[in-house]
């Protein structure tokens, strides 16, 4: 039966804008070592220097931002300099930094973080403007996280990428075992698109498939 003609724009309006609010998803990949940061990315944290304009921190817990370690609780991520500062998270705690002033009206595209010693029960969370989770990732997800302090595969640079309809802004680090340690995050940031540009793209994609498949019909009918 053909659908009448008045009912298909509208059809594909609402088709549009249902799939102008696609499945968010945090791309995750890492390299064993304090890698280079990725493209387009600068070091906006590094705990020796004060942090790049526009980010703040917030910390809940015991919370230990110096250098040194502690035997078998609290080391620094491997090849940290001698005196180098790296920020540690206890049992129960977090620290969230807040990049608000820095993407300036955006949010972030990526972000990448020197992880030390990958242990399942790290925790990352990211956070939107309002304040809402919109992922988590732990260190049970990285190739090896067994809290070895010395092994390049269990301190490793892991990058982060962002939909930008995700609106991250807010990044929090937890941990519910002995320690979490981490260094030398770096984060670039791009805009926001307005709604109404998705839903004119995936309008535009819309009638691109209707158009094609109209012409495949079309051309079937000839042959036949």
């Amino acid at each position: 039966m053909s659908v009448p003609k008045s009912i298909r724009l509208p059809a594909l309006l609402a088709a549009g804008l249902l799939l102008a609010s696609p499945a968010l998803a945090v791309t995750i990949t890492s390299t064993p070592g304090n890698a280079a940061l990725a493209p387009g990315e600068s070091l906006v944290i590094s705990f020796d220097v004060a942090s790049a304009a526009g980010i703040s921190n917030t910390t809940l817990g015991n919370v230990i931002t110096a250098a040194g370690s502690t035997s078998g609780v609290r080391a620094a991520p491997v090849g940290t300099p001698q005196g180098g500062v790296y920020q540690s998270i206890g049992n129960g705690a977090s620290s969230t930094f807040d990049f608000t002033g820095f993407v300036n009206g955006g949010a972030l595209k990526s972000l990448s973080v020197y992880w030390g010693s990958v242990d399942r029960f790290n925790f990352v969370d990211f956070l939107n403007g309002q304040g809402q989770v919109v992922s988590s990732f732990s260190g049970a997800a990285l190739p090896q996280n067994d809290g070895n302090q010395q092994m390049s595969a269990t301190n490793r640079r892991v990058f982060f990428n962002f939909l930008p309809q995700e609106e991250i802004t807010s990044l929090r680090f937890r941990s519910t075992g002995n320690a979490f340690e981490f260094d030398s995050i770096g984060a670039s940031a791009g805009p926001v698109p307005e709604p109404a540009t998705w839903a004119t793209l995936i309008i535009g994609f819309s009638f691109i498939g209707y158009a094609l498949r109209q012409r495949r019909r079309s051309i079937a009918s000839v042959t036949a």
